[in-house]
């Protein structure tokens, strides 16, 4: 999926429905695509239990190449999608109080490291 993914993401308008116009003008992308389908069919081969995976047989490889290229039909069913409609889903960044800060995570992990210094 993420490798149909990287496709759907080269065209984000919201009526750019060929993904693949321009394709081989990137060769960049290209070559990073090629690369990340290498690597994974020899980390699914040989990667045995050091990545907990078992080789795949020709039939489950291709039954997953199926399910992943879905991701090209669900790009263009969210291209029917209006932008508009997440124009409410916005973040506003604010700086942090004092109180936040010092509730956060980062403070929290901070401070049990000192617990730990000072043993």
């Amino acid at each position: 999926m993420q490798i149909f993914n990287q496709f759907n993401a080269r065209k984000l308008g919201e009526r750019e429905f060929n993904i693949f116009a321009g394709f081989f003008n990137n060769w960049y992308f290209l070559l990073m695509t090629i690369f990340e389908i290498v690597a994974q069919i020899f980390i699914v081969e040989y990667g045995g239990m050091f990545v907990q995976c078992v080789p795949l047989d020709l039939q489950s490889q291709l039954i997953c190449v199926g399910i992943g290229s879905f991701s090209l039909i669900w790009g263009v069913i969210l291209k029917f999608v209006p932008a508009r409609w997440f124009e409410r889903l916005s973040i506003t960044e604010k700086p942090m109080t004092e109180e936040e800060a010092s509730n956060s995570l980062v403070a929290s992990l901070n401070r049990s490291q000192t617990m730990r210094n000072k043993k």
